[in-house]
């Protein structure tokens, strides 16, 4: 049977949509995990893509009277998901990352492979979300998926040592952290955390630095003019391949996600430590590790009958 993204999946309520931002948000806030990973799996992902897409049409041609009812619509959807993204991702940040002189639970030895782990789960158990939209598989869906899974791979290869904050390495951070935020598999805080960005961005986002995020939504604001098109596009021309290569980023963000790490501060977290094995830890840590994996497949399987029973 064909199954095609409908607008059924779309959330019918604010309070709804509000937590449906609260789980992107969290997601978005963890590096190594995409909000729109999450919106794939609860089934709002071609929505959030469409009516980013409507504002930004809305904005280019000045604000016509004829599309204030569809913006008006659109807009009763992105501001709860919105306010929920927010208040998660500040939530979030400040318990799993926190600052520097009190670390979070993702930044500790001791807590931090249990919360990669749930990730890790939850990621994996989730990879068939976008291919379940490939109707009839074909040897190209297979080659993109793998494309996909090897674009994660390279863009991890690579990273930044310092953390500057100058503005122009600020707008450039926002240009590629909202991109990626959009993009399943692909997360935006590693993208902050691999341009250096990632320390800083949560200081002021805590300490009332206003500054910084103000340049970093600016390149946020340029990254979705360019990327939002794009891939509204695809997803309405090329649906089936676009969501192959979508479970390949899926699939390819799972090393960024490798529980047992050679440390868990701001450096650990880089990318070229991702690949640590288990001979520091104990086995009764690791164990723990595997049942917080399980916790991530549940998590996966929850949010997924949670989207069924949205849709129906």
């Amino acid at each position: 049977m064909e199954i095609r993204m409908s607008e059924k999946n779309e959330p019918k309520s604010w309070p709804t949509t509000f937590g449906f931002g609260l789980l992107m948000g969290a997601a978005d806030a963890v590096p190594g995990v995409s909000g729109g990973t999450i919106a794939l799996i609860i089934g709002i992902y071609q929505k959030l893509i469409s009516s980013i897409s409507t504002c930004l049409d809305f904005v280019k041609d000045k604000f016509p009277s004829h599309s204030r009812s569809e913006f008006y619509s659109t807009f009763n959807f992105l501001f709860p998901l919105g306010c929920g993204m927010l208040c998660s991702y500040y939530v979030v940040t400040k318990i799993l990352v926190g600052p520097d002189d009190s670390p979070g639970l993702l930044r500790q030895d001791s807590t931090g492979p249990y919360i990669f782990s749930f990730f890790f789960g939850l990621v994996l158990f989730s990879i068939r979300e976008p291919w379940r939209y490939v109707t009839t598989p074909e040897p190209k869906h297979y080659v993109l998926a793998v494309v996909g899974v090897l674009m994660v791979f390279i863009y991890t290869s690579f990273t930044l040592e310092s953390d500057s904050d100058s503005k122009v390495m600020l707008i450039v951070g926002g240009m590629f952290a909202f991109t990626a935020m959009l993009l399943p598999g692909v997360s935006g805080a590693l993208v902050l955390l691999t341009l250096g960005q990632y320390n800083s961005i949560a200081s002021s986002f805590h300490g009332g630095g206003l500054e910084p995020l103000m340049y970093l939504i600016l390149g946020g604001i340029i990254g979705l003019f360019t990327f939002v098109p794009v891939m509204k596009y695809m997803i309405d021309q090329y649906l089936d391949n676009t969501m192959a290569m979508l479970a390949g980023l899926m699939c390819g963000s799972l090393i960024t996600l490798w529980p047992w790490k050679e440390s868990y501060d701001g450096e650990g977290l880089s990318p070229n430590l991702y690949l640590q094995v288990l001979e520091d830890f104990t086995f009764a840590s690791i164990f723990l590790t595997f049942l917080f994996f399980g916790g991530g497949i549940a998590a996966s399987y929850g949010l997924k009958q949670f989207e069924s029973q949205n849709r129906s």
